[in-house]
């Protein structure tokens, strides 16, 4: 099937719609050099169709992911495991959240991964409005972000007062390719009255209420980390997201646990929602010396990625593997996951027919997704390169 648009803006183009439309809504950022951090192809003129079918098993997904994460069987499971790492519960969740996802050949979602630390749900509500799309969750907006904030702190016990001194924190947060992001967060953020400063990890954050996290060494165990670690123990400042979120649903080696026989059960949940969470795992199982033979055996079906990664990073299929790659990962601590190939579909484009490949993220907080796009690519994973490819909206029809 070949979806066609109207005009397919050039992506120079878009973009430049897309600046225009920042520095108008932010004047904070009209005096600022945008272009040259942003991406040609960070938007795609596209829209993916899907039937809402997929939005309700997302959403059923993430509500049962939420409440396993929440059973009190499942926080005493592991609490050893995060007292070994030197994590205390901070009382708080993490905002921005997402859960990506491929679509397999019966139209059902097929987990790739749940991160703590999402890129571009802010973005994605600005792309929605450029491209004039109805959000895929309608009652979703910026007031839902400025109370998701709030109940953040609230978690802590904390007040959530007027005067919030807020910090968006990343390693050397100008240098990332998504800083345009950190920008319109800030400008967000200080619309609801609030001080909010873009920080380096490794500034002094005392000050601050509360840290809206992207810095991506989860359980903040590196040796810079340390003052970091401390000052999230000390509970000072509300981190969101933060390493104990993370542990309990976002570290890899929980899709392994979720799937041990009888694992779910012993977490006393009703057998829907075992059944939900079941359905939409790929196999998965950790790369060591005992799995190594059999694993290599069945590399054509597998995907190999690191157990604590983040954007594709070090990120391989197994059928175009050789094995001095894959006897070096052995010391490095890799999941070998079920290999979904990513969903296509064909666009008509000023050249002709195009197939793009799309994976799919649905943002959520807690139990709810707030919204949803698509990330369109050519090649082996989504790095903003293809022309015409790059974030997406959803249409669920």
């Amino acid at each position: 099937m070949i979806s066609k648009v109207n005009s397919i803006p050039a992506s120079s183009e878009l973009k430049i719609n897309f600046l225009a439309q920042l520095k108008l809504k932010y004047p904070g950022l009209a005096a600022l050099d945008l272009e040259s951090i942003v991406a040609d192809n960070l938007l795609s003129p596209f829209t993916v169709k899907l039937p809402k079918s997929i939005l309700q098993q997302a959403q059923a997904f993430v509500s049962a992911a939420f409440l396993l994460r929440s059973q009190p069987k499942y926080i005493e499971h592991y609490a050893p495991s995060l007292a070994a790492l030197e994590i205390a519960d901070p009382g708080n969740k993490s905002v921005m959240m997402s859960y990506d996802f491929h679509l397999d050949k019966d139209q059902q979602l097929k987990l790739i991964e749940i991160n703590t630390n999402a890129a571009f749900m802010i973005m994605a509500m600005e792309m929605y409005e450029l491209h004039k799309k109805a959000f895929p969750v309608a009652d979703f907006s910026n007031s839902e972000i400025k109370s998701m904030f709030e109940q953040e702190l609230q978690f802590q016990g904390k007040t959530a007062k007027t005067n919030l001194r807020v910090a968006i924190i990343d390693e050397v947060p100008s240098q990332q390719r998504l800083y345009i992001e950190f920008l319109v967060c800030q400008q967000i953020l200080k619309s609801f009255g609030w001080t909010v400063e873009i920080q380096d990890f490794q500034a002094e954050l005392g000050t601050y209420d509360l840290i809206y996290n992207r810095y991506n060494d989860f359980f903040l165990n590196g040796p810079q980390s340390k003052n970091l670690k401390d000052l999230f123990l000390s509970r000072k400042v509300c981190f969101s997201p933060n390493p104990n979120e993370y542990f309990l649903l976002a570290d890899k080696e929980r899709l392994i646990e979720w799937q041990k026989p009888d694992f779910l059960e012993s977490m006393l949940l009703d057998p829907q929602i075992i059944a939900t969470i079941r359905g939409h795992l790929p196999g998965a199982q950790i790369l060591n010396q005992g799995s190594a033979e059999a694993l290599w055996a069945q590399r054509k079906q597998l995907f190999f990625k690191p157990m604590r990664a983040y954007g594709s990073k070090q990120s391989y299929r197994g059928a175009s593997i050789a094995r001095k790659a894959f006897q070096e990962m052995l010391q490095d601590g890799f999941l070998a996951q079920e290999y979904i190939p990513a969903p296509e579909i064909t666009f008509e484009t000023a050249t002709g027919p195009q197939n793009f490949k799309y994976d799919l993220r649905f943002y959520a907080y807690q139990g709810r997704v707030q919204t949803a796009i698509a990330r369109l690519y050519q090649g082996q994973v989504t790095n903003l390169k293809t022309p015409l490819g790059g974030f997406a909206c959803i249409d669920f029809e």
